[in-house]
């Protein structure tokens, strides 16, 4: 059974999901540390958004976010040791929070993997004005696509976990 880290369980007395903090608790797993500065620099910003937490590793994050209490996890998908997939996966499994995947890889396999994985969003990082709409998305119960996702020159090719 999950735990609900925001909501009934682990969270504090008398949150639920049908009830969500304000401002949204944002927690983000970025192993730059440069864009991982910029976005909690640029959330900071949004009185609607309050970052609860910011690490650099998906083993970091799993063990800072029962602490954390987040409304919404933005997940990068190219992490060192466990992928962002695999955290994506891990989060699902264990805990009812939702999770945006924020990536600069656009191939239709990999947004496809992502929300197999249980992601309710994906954001490309050249799109950080759709973070916020995405988040306040996500939390409503829908699914967030970002908005240049449906390009048609969509080429890039490879395993971009790889890179």
């Amino acid at each position: 059974m999950k735990s609900r880290i925001l909501h009934e369980g682990i969270a504090p007395e008398g949150m639920s999901a049908r009830d969500p903090p304000m401002p949204l608790r944002v927690y983000i797993v970025e192993d730059d540390p440069t864009m991982r500065e910029m976005l909690a620099d640029f959330l900071a910003r949004n009185p609607e958004i309050e970052l609860c937490g910011a690490r650099g590793s998906a083993e970091e994050a799993l063990l800072d976010l029962p602490a954390a209490y987040p409304s919404v996890v933005l997940v990068d998908l190219s992490l060192p040791g466990r992928s962002g997939l695999e955290l994506l996966c891990e989060i699902n499994e264990r805990w009812d929070v939702p999770c945006l995947v924020l990536s600069g890889h656009r191939k239709k396999d990999l947004v496809d993997r992502a929300l197999a994985a249980g992601a309710r969003g994906y954001v490309l990082k050249d799109n950080p004005l759709e973070i916020p709409g995405a988040i306040r998305q996500v939390m409503q119960g829908e699914i967030y696509l970002s908005t240049s996702l449906s390009d048609p020159r969509d080429t890039e090719s490879g395993d971009p976990l790889q890179a």
